[in-house]
């Protein structure tokens, strides 16, 4: 009966709307509100009387009014493409107004649209320091701490988790203080949705720092508190998580994916894909962990379509990609593991992107502007300390003098070694081996016959022809029975012959052969160290990377960096 009384009163108030449309200015805004704010978030039908609320202030050239109207069009609307669209009519009226409150505020509404609808995290950044500049003398302080939440939020995506976190507590803080204000009920809900999301990205700060016990009393205080409270269902959703992350970090499977299937309900209701994608990830890593694969590919091909359909990812998720590819390679499937291969490097490729960008943006925008700010109110404060910080700053530009100085001549001393190191490639590839052969001196003084000593060596040319060196876990024993012969004579000839040892030799096999793809093949300079490394037969990235400098006297990540910027200058 009421769902019906409801049906009727919007056929009637849609009926208003066309036929005395025109007298809609006359109504007070708060009429017009009350014809919409019963609809839930992201329900298009409240459009029709939010446009009459447009409307009116338009005609009535009220722009805070009209500010407010494409603030309620970005809520109720379903699809991101459309949030944008009423985000910049925002921004376009809040900048006609001059109100610097309202311009932060609609600038920070269309980077939330960009990082929570879209997981676009570089635009979203860019709206959150343009609303961080325009909130400076703002004495809104729900606003400003609205702000700092959200620089927390692209921080912790950045992985500066001790520099969200002291943001997070900070916006907690606050919103935990006016939590307990006497407010209307819609302030009141808006304090405590601060407050709950604050504090469960600042468990997530503690969870990577590795302060558990912290992060469980988060966990556990949002678990205790926001089911009494019906209005922060997607909040509920995030505890869920968090929860589910914490038992299985504690070996609790089964209560782990009974937590995890509950966020999850609630994530994908509310349209939350991002931490769904998440939750997907974390699902199948607890079926593959229970020998259930069928169930754990079926979760980790969902946040595959996930990536595909809204292409984010985060470094939480990046390893989804590794357990599909091992799953590919045990059931000898190449056209699936090329695919998956395909999907990590890409992943990997806007992860190291973001990062880069994102990462020099905020502390050259935020910090930086942040320092400055924090400088200039000490000069008011104390004066005397102006010789201080003169010579701190001077220290500062003389420091940084020196870094530019010693980062300079490293570029110096690279481009040597990368130069030495092609010509040295260049004069080898005529030689059939990695290295010298024996000699007529070497051979007068061989212990076993020259038959003996040119049949190993001939092997040893066929061994490094038929690339067999790319084999893992070589020894001594299994190379000496691979080319037909026995440890001792192996020994012997790569020692007294090639003039180096079986550790040494395979080495040098094995870093010329990767050294060489990188120079020939460009798809190379794409991979991973660890990628890098598993091709050439390596299961170390740190033993490859000290191999490759001892062997070519830089670090495979500089010599990529050479190379792709020789690629680059043509």
């Amino acid at each position: 009966m009421h769902c019906n009384k409801k049906i009727l009163l919007l056929i009637f108030n849609l009926f208003w709307c066309l036929i005395e449309g025109c007298q809609f200015p006359k109504r007070s805004y708060k009429e017009i509100s009350a014809l919409f704010d019963a609809y839930p978030e992201n329900d298009e039908r409240a459009l029709v009387f939010v446009n009459l609320y447009i409307k009116k202030a338009k005609k009535e050239h009220n722009l805070k009014k009209t500010v407010r109207g494409y603030e309620e069009a970005i809520y109720y609307s379903g699809k991101a493409e459309r949030k944008l669209l009423y985000a910049d009519s925002a921004i376009v009226s809040a900048l006609q107004s001059g109100d610097c409150d309202q311009i932060s505020r609609a600038y920070l509404g269309k980077g939330i649209i960009y990082y929570y609808n879209r997981s676009q995290y570089k635009p979203a950044l860019e709206e959150y320091l343009t609303a961080f500049k325009y909130s400076k003398n703002s004495k809104d302080l729900y606003l400003k701490n609205k702000i700092i939440y959200h620089l927390g939020m692209v921080k912790c995506y950045l992985g500066y988790y001790s520099e969200a976190a002291l943001h997070f507590r900070e916006a907690a803080g606050y919103f935990e203080r006016k939590m307990k204000d006497t407010q209307p009920p819609e302030i009141r809900i808006n304090n405590e949705a601060g407050y709950f999301n604050s504090i469960y990205r600042l468990s997530t700060c503690y969870k990577n720092l590795q302060l558990y016990k912290k992060e469980d009393s988060l966990i556990d205080i949002g678990l205790e508190r926001l089911p009494q409270n019906s209005g922060l269902l997607l909040e509920l959703g995030y505890f869920r998580k968090g929860k589910g992350g914490q038992l299985l970090r504690k070996g609790r499977s089964n209560e782990a994916l009974e937590y995890f299937v509950a966020s999850k309900d609630i994530l994908s209701r509310q349209k939350d894909y991002a931490s769904l994608t998440t939750v997907y990830f974390y699902m199948g890593k607890l079926y593959w962990l229970k020998r259930d694969r069928r169930h754990a590919l079926d979760y980790f091909n969902k946040v595959d379509s996930l990536v595909n359909q809204f292409w984010f990812v985060t470094p939480e998720i990046r390893s989804n990609y590794e357990y599909l590819i091992k799953d590919a390679q045990e059931a000898e499937n190449k056209e699936r593991q090329l695919y998956y291969t395909g999907q990590l490097l890409r992943a990997d490729s806007v992860i190291n992107a973001d990062f880069a960008v994102l990462s020099s943006k905020i502390h050259r925008e935020y910090d930086a502007d942040t320092l400055m700010e924090e400088k200039k109110q000490l000069e008011k404060k104390h004066h005397k300390d102006l010789v201080l910080i003169y010579i701190s700053v001077g220290t500062g530009i003389i420091f940084l003098s020196y870094m530019i100085g010693r980062s300079r001549k490293r570029e110096k001393e690279l481009n040597v070694k990368y130069r030495n190191l092609l010509t040295e490639l260049k004069e080898s590839e005529d030689q059939s081996s990695a290295v010298k052969t024996h000699t007529e001196d070497s051979r007068e003084k061989s212990l076993y016959s020259p038959e003996i000593i040119d049949d190993i060596l001939g092997k040893l040319k066929d061994f490094e022809e038929r690339k067999m060196f790319l084999h893992r876990d070589l020894t001594l024993p299994i190379v000496a029975k691979m080319i037909g012969s026995n440890r001792t004579h192996l020994s012997y000839v790569l020692n007294v012959h090639r003039g180096m040892t079986f550790p040494m030799y395979l080495k040098a096999l094995r870093i010329r052969y990767m050294t060489n793809l990188l120079l020939e093949n460009s798809k190379y300079l794409n991979y991973s160290i660890d990628a890098l490394a598993a091709e050439c037969g390596m299961t170390n990235r740190q033993k490859f990377s000290s191999q490759f400098l001892e062997i070519n006297g830089m670090r495979p990540i500089d010599f990529i960096r050479k190379r792709q910027q020789e690629l680059k200058d043509g």
